[in-house]
C-alpha cells in the first residue's frame, strides 16, 4: 500500500514539472554575450567593443606595475570552470590600456592585475579536508 501512494506521489510531482525549466541566470543573454566575445580583438577601442557587447556588467580601473587599466567584466558563464577564462563566476574579463583593447580572459586579467592564478584557486576554509 505504502508503494503504490509513494508511486502516485512521485507520477503527480513529475506531472507537475512540466517543459519549463528554471535556471538561475538568463541563458539566453549569457550565451549572446558569449557568442558576441568572439567578435571582439585585440587593439579595438573600448568604443568598439561597447557597440558589439553592449555596456559590461562590471568595470574598473586601477594603476598597476605596468600602468593603467581598465577592466570590463561581461557575464559569459553560468560558472567558472578550467578552460573557461572566466573569473568571479562566469565573468570574461577584458582588459583595455589607453583605451585599447590589450587582453582577454582570465590569463591577461591576472598578469595585468599583477596576480598569480592561484591566488582565486585556493580553497576556502570550510572546503579543506581535515584527513
Amino acid at each position: 500500500m505504502h508503494y503504490l501512494a509513494l508511486v502516485l506521489v512521485l507520477g503527480w510531482l513529475a506531472a507537475g514539472c512540466g517543459e519549463t525549466v528554471l535556471t538561475q541566470w538568463p541563458r539566453e543573454q549569457i550565451f549572446s554575450k558569449y557568442f558576441r566575445l568572439q567578435e571582439i580583438h585585440l587593439g579595438q577601442s573600448q568604443a568598439e567593443v561597447e557597440s558589439i557587447m553592449g555596456p559590461p556588467a562590471v568595470q574598473e580601473t586601477a594603476d598597476y606595475r605596468g600602468g593603467q587599466y581598465t577592466f570590463y567584466f561581461y557575464r559569459t558563464h553560468n560558472m567558472d570552470y578550467e578552460g573557461s577564462g572566466t573569473v568571479r563566476g562566469g565573468y570574461t574579463p577584458l582588459v583595455f590600456q589607453g583605451g585599447r583593447l590589450v587582453g582577454k580572459g582570465k590569463r591577461d586579467y591576472y598578469r595585468a592585475a599583477d596576480r598569480l592564478e592561484e591566488d582565486e584557486a585556493r580553497e576556502a576554509p570550510w572546503q579543506k579536508r581535515s584527513w
